[in-house]
């Protein structure tokens, strides 16, 4: 006991010991004391800028070796291992990791070597001093160091001094002294007092090195002072620290975030062994050494977690993106930017252009998984893509009542088909009139076909609409178009006998006989059909088989079996990408159109709140989510509401039109629905999603609980559109196909102004960011007004992308001053690689000048060991056009213009960003091979199609049996008999027939059709 009490006391007092020491050395004077406060302040700051650059990595306070070995048990027992095997796999990991760290730190070992390292001095074109004084600060400065030293210096000297006029004074009394040699040591520098003990000596000295030190600084001053004061200009690029202040920085793969998605500016490795192997994958790359790299990640399970960081612009920005062919634009900006888009928590729905359907095949299982409802339009594969029908708007337009918007756009899809786009506003006058008459002619025929479809439905044709696609106005103007008829003045069918006969041809007679059955029975779309045919039937009979050839030309497509299959259907909503929860409820007291409407344009108030289920017989309140929301009733008195926030599984709907604006006869109205979530169900089953591992959602099934007496509701006059995934649409059109272009372009107005429209007269946003990313944009027919949609698109939330080889590109297909205005759109404009000149000049020119020194030496023969440095300044593009021509893989210049404020709010400069070095853009194979697997084909995917195997005949329409049967239907009303419109299952009428239902005929007419495998007679 004694002997281990006594060994306490030895470490008790050695403590004491060491902690005397310890204090002593670093606090045993003031001079010391300064010393250690300075290192403490030099190591805190290195501390807090580690920490700084790296503050993502602490932000997630579970550990990451926990998550790594939770990982490996669950991979485990997903294959159903026994422990030995999980034992074996954890080693084989470790294994793995050590070997990717050896790797890794071999591959930057080899490349501090020039024989491995064969990179060049490629942008620092100016060498500076070593030694520079920017400001004035740094005189003073100086000046105060300098006199710092003289006065250390002076007390120095000063002991030195007072020694040895005390060693001459005792040789002058005879006195034995020896010199102190302690006036030597250099703790005399610090010896202040001296000078107040011998002032005589101190002050005169102290004064003169002080003159001395003022004026060395003063020389050292203007020798090395910076006389460069950006004459020539200021430009320079922004530094990693500005822009982590001003971008938020995201996890590189896997890991959602929050906010909505965003645009990646550049790029910043990890410290940790996944960033470690991707720095070296940009270092060194070959394809035998990243699948050695691939293989080692996947049995470690590293995969699955970050690897860097990008730093993103969030905001709602146009970009405009410059990279030639085999630049990795692709790679290194498309495949990323999908990813970062859908890791967001706030998803935008995205619409890709994807000329040779490798995205959509890559991408498909990966966005299934984050809960994305992916589409592919394929011009490729047809049998595998979504059906789209380009009049589905109109069609749309068309059962509301809305006749200036069914106007609008079947002259917008006619407009794609026929309108060429004049470079610079530059056309010929000829042109414009085909093109004018075909549009008009277009217009008539498919707006004919709107009312045809309009008046069938009225008398059983269910599937009446289905019959309004391009393919039935192509097969009306071939068949009635080439065919003539002799008529009488009242337009009734005679022989070519009779004297008063007038030769027609069917169309225009078809025409004619929707006028005079709309002065019996008026219809808006026959008068609007009627307007837009006489504007194309001016011309002689040799004119007009002109225009009906240029018309023909133009939808000529549309009679293949494929595209006919494909734009016969629809599946594809427009109205989804940005509103995919939208409420529309037609307020109405009549069945008679032709009444007014009380309800129109009045305002009502739209309350919405969670409907919890009751328990016990006690009522419970739910949450209110959305309160006293306002919304327009439009003419034909249709309320649409776009509904923002995701509603619970029960909700309850409340109407009210108490508006103080609103007419007394509704003032009290009020209607409350109910609607519950539908789920797809599958033998009574709940269906789970294969990929989300959620219940697939069909929407919200709604029901009138509460509505006023004098008012009628019925299924059509409610529509519950409700979706809580985000879209990814996939445009799949091959570069050699290029007659399916306008397609493409014409989707893309369709989709903007569809969502442009409900945006307005909503919130004025969308409620789903729309992202419009289109590589090779240029190699697609020119999209219409696209710098006006660039201007007007950021406002309600949409977002273009677009990446071209060169300007020179755009210019070609949009025209000088189009394309000017495309680049003054885009807030960011980045430049990946390309070989034009001119696109190399334009973003030199946008980069700006720098102000350089340069020296020159002169140098006398005679007096080479003076030489002579003239120091000057000169003007340098921040990058010459021959240093963007040879930007390497991974290196990308973007140039900015509205970033206006940091994360916190202060004022920024846009200065330009080059991503190179540690901040540039890794390629999609070093980090993100598991979420864009380019192994995938449309055999894994196994896209379903509606339009597969459709028969086209029975959706088809006899133009000549319609004209047909539209005479005798004029003949019945003219002789007021009680007839019906006639549906496309009409057979022309015998005495010796009887009446027969819709279905009657339509099983009678497809009967014959399947049987004789001709058209319909």
């Amino acid at each position: 006991m004694g002997l281990l009490l006594e060994m306490i006391e030895i470490i008790y007092n050695l403590l004491i010991g060491l902690s005397r020491v310890t204090f002593n050395l670093f606090f045993g004077s003031w001079r010391r004391c300064i010393l250690t406060l300075i290192l403490v302040g030099i190591v805190a700051f290195v501390v807090y800028q580690y920490r700084n650059n790296h503050k993502n990595d602490y932000k997630n306070k579970e550990s990451v070796l926990i998550k790594w070995f939770e990982s490996l048990s669950q991979e485990s027992r997903k294959k159903n291992e026994s422990k030995v095997k999980e034992l074996i796999r954890v080693i084989k990991a470790v294994g793995s990791i050590i070997s990717l760290f050896f790797l890794d730190v071999g591959i930057h070992f080899m490349n501090l070597f020039p024989f491995w390292n064969r990179q060049r001095k490629r942008f620092k074109k100016e060498v500076k001093p070593r030694l520079r004084f920017k400001t004035w600060r740094s005189l003073l400065g100086m000046m105060g160091l300098f006199g710092l030293l003289s006065l250390m210096f002076s007390a120095y000297l000063t002991s030195i001094i007072r020694e040895c006029l005390r060693i001459i004074l005792s040789y002058v009394k005879n006195q034995n002294v020896y010199f102190d040699w302690k006036s030597l040591y250099l703790t005399n520098l610090f010896n202040f007092k001296i000078l107040l003990e011998i002032p005589t000596i101190a002050i005169p000295l102290v004064l003169l090195l002080f003159f001395l030190a003022i004026k060395s600084a003063k020389i050292n001053w203007e020798h090395y002072r910076n006389y460069n004061n950006n004459e020539h200009g200021d430009d320079r690029f922004a530094t990693v620290r500005e822009l982590k202040h001003q971008y938020v920085m995201i996890p590189d793969r896997k890991e959602r975030y929050k906010g909505k998605s965003g645009i990646p500016i550049v790029h910043l490795t990890a410290f940790n062994i996944q960033g470690l192997t991707l720095s070296s994958r940009m270092v060194y790359s070959s394809n035998r050494l990243n699948k050695i790299m691939t293989n080692l990640e996947k049995n470690a399970l590293l995969s699955q977690y970050k690897a860097g960081y990008y730093l993103v612009d969030q905001q709602t920005i146009n970009v405009l993106i410059v990279g030639g062919t085999r630049t990795g634009k692709g790679e290194s900006m498309v495949n990323p930017t999908i990813d970062i888009i859908s890791r967001a928590k706030d998803q935008s729905s995205m619409i890709i252009g994807d000329p040779k359907g490798e995205l959509s095949q890559a991408s498909y299982e990966t966005l299934r998984k984050r809960n994305y409802n992916v589409q592919i339009l394929s011009f490729q594969d047809m049998d595998f893509s979504v059906s789209y029908n380009p009049l589905a708007l109109a069609i749309s337009a068309a059962k509301h009542g809305y006749y200036e918007k069914v106007q609008a756009r079947v002259n917008k899809v006619a407009e794609a088909i026929y309108r060429t786009p004049k470079k610079n506003g530059v056309g010929t006058g000829n042109q414009k009139y085909w093109e004018d008459t075909s549009i008009s002619l277009f217009n008539a025929i498919a707006i004919a076909l709107i009312d045809r479809a309009a008046e069938a439905i009225k008398v059983g044709e269910k599937d009446a609409w289905e019959t309004v696609t391009i393919r039935n106005v192509a097969t009306f103007l071939t068949d009635l178009g080439s065919e003539f008829v002799f008529v009488d003045e009242n337009n009734e069918v005679t022989s070519p006998d009779n004297e008063a006969a007038m030769r027609k041809t069917k169309l225009t007679h078809y025409f004619d006989t929707l006028r005079q059955i709309n002065q019996l029975r008026y219809s808006k779309f026959r008068e609007m059909a009627d307007i837009n045919f006489r504007s194309s039937d001016f011309a002689s009979e040799e004119t007009k088989g002109n225009i009906y050839s240029s018309m023909l030309s133009g939808i000529n497509l549309f009679l293949q079996d494929n595209i006919a299959r494909l734009t016969s259907k629809n599946n594809l909503n427009l109205l989804d990408f940005g509103n995919p929860r939208r409420l529309t409820i037609q307020f109405r007291t009549s069945a008679n159109v032709a009444l007014p409407n009380p309800y129109a344009f009045q305002t009502a108030t739209i309350n919405i709140f969670e409907d919890k289920a009751q328990r016990l017989g006690i009522k419970r309140t739910g949450k209110h989510l959305i309160k006293n929301a306002k919304a327009t009733i439009d003419e034909a008195g249709y309320l649409t509401y776009v509904i923002s926030p995701e509603l619970p599984e029960r909700t309850r709907i409340e109407v009210t039109f108490d508006s103080p604006n609103n007419e007394a006869e509704i003032f009290d109205h009020k209607y409350i629905f109910k609607a519950t979530k539908e789920y797809e169900r599958k033998q009574g089953r709940i269906v789970i999603d294969r990929y989300t591992r959620d219940k697939i959602l069909l929407g919200m099934k709604i029901e009138v609980v509460q509505k006023p007496k004098a008012t009628i509701f019925d299924k059509q006059s409610i529509e519950f559109v409700y979706s809580e995934k985000p879209l990814a649409l996939f445009l799949v059109t091959p570069p050699n196909r290029n007659e399916y272009g306008f397609l493409f372009t014409l989707l893309i107005d369709q989709i903007f102004n569809a969502n442009y429209e409900v945006a307005l007269n909503g919130g004025r946003s969308n409620i789903r960011r729309i992202q419009f990313l289109f590589d090779e944009f240029a190699n697609i027919p020119a999209v219409p007004n696209l710098s006006q949609k660039l201007s007007i698109a950021l406002g309600q939330n949409f977002q273009f992308m677009l990446i071209v080889q060169n300007l020179e590109q755009l210019i070609e297909k949009y025209g000088q001053e189009e394309t000017a205005n495309v680049i003054g759109n885009s807030s960011l404009f980045s430049l990946i690689k390309t070989n034009s000149l001119d696109t190399n000049e334009k973003f030199s020119k946008m980069l700006g000048n720098k102000t350089i020194d340069t020296r020159k030496l002169a140098q006398a023969v005679l007096n080479e060991a003076n030489p002579n440095v003239d120091q000057s300044t000169e003007k340098q593009e921040l990058l010459t056009v021959t240093q963007l021509a040879k930007l390497q893989a991974g290196e990308v210049v973007t140039i900015r213009t509205v970033k206006a404020r940091d994360l916190k709010g202060h004022k920024v400069t846009p200065d330009p960003v080059f991503a190179h070095g540690r901040t540039e853009m890794p390629f999609r194979y070093m980090f993100l091979d598991d979420e864009f697997d380019q192994s995938k084909t449309a055999a894994d995917i196994g896209y379903k199609s509606l339009h597969r195997g459709l028969n086209l005949k029975a959706l088809s329409i006899n133009p000549l049996v319609t004209a047909a049967a539209l005479d005798e239907w004029v003949k019945a009303v003219k002789a007021k008999k009680d007839t019906s419109f006639p549906t496309r299952y009409y057979k022309l009428a015998k005495k010796e027939e009887t009446k027969k239902t819709i279905a009657d005929q339509k099983e009678e007419v497809l009967a014959d059709e399947f049987n004789t495998g001709l058209d319909l007679p």
